[in-house]
């Protein structure tokens, strides 16, 4: 932690941004199994996550996360733009002063609205950003998807299917819907502005806050551990890929959130992940000659479109 206070100059607002982010994620796992504890299912453990009930209730948790998390960094964020206003006031007042750029206080309203950008919600940003997010997962995709393709899994029944489960199944809902939200609110829309707000480089940003994303998920390793059907080695290996694949996908998510001022591409990105899940290269093996080349050609395209796509679709001007 101290190359990162170091490298980004630490003031008092970097140790509030660290500290509200610590708090978002002992919030998001803590308010979880508060409404789970207090208001229990009857003859149901808590950690049968795919009981309706108990979905209910961890939706209700991480959906409170949400708001709290979004209502602290809402404050923070216009309580600094105040300290700013007053500050370049005084500078301005003295000989020689001068107004300086910066976040500024604004009016009331006009100050919320600044807030409002900063945490990705702008309602005119959501567009571009959610064609980014979804153009650009797609693309990372291409190897996955030719397989969905050719095993016959893509297909229109299939798509309607999923439709009618997304209306009425609250596993589907949860998986597709309330995480990819939920989360996106509290490690996108919530952290990383503080994070910029305090100084903290826009790369570090990208690198480092997505950790906290990953070890929020750790508490999947605990439920595994209280069912009693793994070993300790599935259990440290089941948690070792869940925290690597949900901080690599963090990565993903706050560039997108940072090029595109949205949140909305982030959200688009992780329910279009969750949908497909890890990529199974296993499959690859299914298929024999050039058919297999082929397939394999696919996965390399895929990950050189999307390297080559990334800047100019996220390029200030394009869709953004």
């Amino acid at each position: 932690m101290s190359w990162l206070l170091q490298a980004a100059q630490p003031s008092a607002g970097v140790y509030v941004a660290l500290g509200l982010s610590v708090l978002y994620v002992v919030l998001f796992v803590g308010l979880m199994y508060a409404f789970m504890v207090v208001n229990p299912v009857a003859n149901v453990s808590i950690h049968n996550r795919n009981h309706p009930r108990i979905i209910v209730r961890r939706t209700l948790g991480v959906l409170t996360c949400s708001a709290v998390s979004l209502a602290l960094t809402a404050a923070t964020l216009r309580a600094w733009q105040k300290r700013d206003s007053t500050t370049n006031s005084s500078a301005a007042d003295t000989p020689g002063g001068a107004v300086a750029g910066g976040s500024g206080g604004g009016g009331g309203g006009k100050g919320w609205l600044q807030v409002g950008e900063q945490l990705g919600l702008a309602a005119h940003r959501a567009p571009g950003s959610l064609v980014v997010g979804l153009v650009l997962t797609a693309v990372l995709y291409t190897g996955p998807l030719v397989l969905d393709y050719m095993d016959g899994s893509f297909t229109w029944a299939n798509v309607i299917r999923f439709a009618g489960d997304l209306r009425t199944l609250r596993i589907k809902q949860r998986d597709y819907v309330v995480g990819p939200v939920s989360e996106e609110l509290v490690f996108r829309a919530s952290i990383v502005p503080l994070w910029l707000a305090a100084g903290i480089p826009p790369h570090l940003c990208i690198w480092v806050s997505p950790v906290l994303f990953g070890l929020a998920h750790l508490h999947q390793g605990y439920r595994l551990l209280a069912e009693g059907t793994h070993s300790a080695k599935q259990i440290i290996a089941s948690t070792a890929l869940q925290l690597a694949y949900t901080t690599v996908f963090g990565w993903f998510a706050v560039a997108i959130f940072i090029r595109t001022h949205s949140v909305a591409g982030p959200i688009a990105a992780h329910f279009f992940c969750n949908v497909q899940g890890l990529p199974d290269f296993g499959r690859v093996s299914e298929f024999q000659g050039s058919v297999r080349y082929a397939l394999w050609l696919a996965f390399g395209l895929g990950a050189l479109g999307f390297a080559l796509l990334f800047e100019p679709m996220t390029r200030p001007g394009v869709f953004v």
